[in-house]
């Protein structure tokens, strides 16, 4: 142990001639600490936050999403081959989906329908989002097709739908080509006609828009034919692998086609809330450099407290930089302290409510308890963040503490 580490560990445990000094030295440690405490609790609720909205939408999007680049649709044999050569492929659904009029008996609103094939429950777990209904989009009984729909809860409230009602659903798209020359304003739309057979719950952007079809229903109403398609959706057999599938698709499929995995598919929320997070860090780290400058009023008055230390020192033979390693330590061992009894704090509560819950949203929330992820890397974060500044504010004024007050 170096001397001017051992000393500045004697000052700041000792007692002073004033107690004002451990006073002083006492709140800046307890600012350090809060401020510390502070970090770790924020990040770790916005990962708690980023993990529950992400996984909302991830429970309604595949592993990885195919489309093309252009935006139209293409002809899903196209690509059909060369996904079953992927060996971390485990399902993969073709979709179609567009905007289209939605009537239910006197009401009507405009959504979004989305027609998938039989391998659909393969890629996405519907029966874990369904709260009414089973999932079933098509039944063949005598020859007869039978068109069902999955309505999600926002259309359905929006229109009325109630699954003990033998009302069917009405879904209207404009045809394609060129207008007819009819008078009738509707000659120009497809319609399609459909039982409401289930419903689901997602989130709110998606229930409020979204209905499920079969693909055959999707490809009828928007005037495709059985081999156009919008996109194709893969579930993955090792979901650790999912970059790794992503790419080796990327390598084996025309350029003209897209491959995004969910992260990518929702890349805009995944920076606002990064940003937010890192906005979040900034803003407390500017409250501990303010914290900070308590360090400063206390190794000013240590200082001032310890110049007969210090002449005996100096007779002693120790040289200038010796003196000031000691008050630099000293500013130091008062952020290191802060920190390690702040992140203390901070982690075991964030434990507590990431695995016990005991902080409850109460009403009708998607979540009973607060969501709450302590991550190792942000520990580091804090801990660099707080080290770092309390190394600054003790190293830059102590100069100018030691040519002013000790000759």
């Amino acid at each position: 142990m170096s001397v001017s580490f051992f000393l500045a560990r004697r000052y700041l445990f000792s007692k002073k001639s004033k107690n004002a000094i451990n006073y002083i030295s006492g709140v800046s440690v307890v600012l350090v600490a809060i401020v510390s405490m502070s970090l770790i609790i924020a990040m770790s609720v916005f990962n708690g936050l980023t993990d529950l909205v992400t996984s909302l939408f991830n429970s309604f999007d595949p592993h990885i999403k195919i489309t093309h680049s252009s935006g139209r649709t293409f002809n899903q044999y196209e690509i059909t081959p060369l996904l079953r050569e992927q060996t971390n492929i485990a399902a993969f659904s073709a979709t179609l989906e567009d905007d289209a009029l939605f009537v239910y008996v006197t009401r009507q609103v405009v959504g979004r329908l989305k027609g998938v094939d039989s391998a659909f429950a393969s890629v996405i777990a519907m029966d874990s989002l369904l709260f009414a209904g089973d999932f079933v989009l098509e039944e063949d009984e005598y020859d007869v097709v039978f068109n069902y729909v999955s309505v999600g809860r926002g259309v359905a409230q929006e229109l009325g739908i109630t699954l003990t009602s033998s009302e069917i659903l009405q879904s209207f798209a404009p045809k394609r080509g060129k207008p007819t020359a009819s008078l009738n304003p509707m000659d120009d739309f497809t319609k399609v006609l459909a039982y409401p057979r289930s419903m689901f719950s997602v989130q709110m952007d998606i229930d409020n828009r979204y209905v499920l079809s079969s693909l055959a229903m999707a490809q009828h109403l928007f005037s495709y034919d059985s081999t156009q398609v919008s996109s194709v959706e893969i579930r993955c057999a090792n979901e650790k692998k999912i970059n790794e599938t992503a790419e080796d698709l990327r390598k084996v499929l025309p350029q003209d086609f897209v491959v995004k995995t969910q992260e990518e598919q929702h890349e805009f929320l995944y920076n606002i809330t990064q940003s937010e997070k890192l906005i979040t860090f900034f803003i407390i780290s500017l409250i501990l450099i303010i914290a900070s400058f308590s360090i400063v009023g206390a190794l000013t008055m240590l200082i001032i407290d310890k110049k007969q230390d210090i002449r005996i020192l100096k007779s002693m033979g120790a040289s200038q930089s010796l003196i000031r390693r000691i008050f630099i330590f000293e500013g130091w061992l008062i952020s290191v302290v802060g920190a390690g009894i702040g992140i203390a704090l901070g982690v075991i509560l964030c434990l507590v409510q990431q695995y016990f819950g005991l902080l409850q949203t109460g009403g009708n929330f998607i979540v009973d308890a607060y969501p709450v992820r302590l991550a190792l890397v942000d520990i580091f974060y804090v801990l660099a963040m707080v080290l770092g500044v309390g190394f600054l504010a003790a190293y830059l004024p102590v100069y100018s503490i030691i040519k002013k007050h000790i000759s």
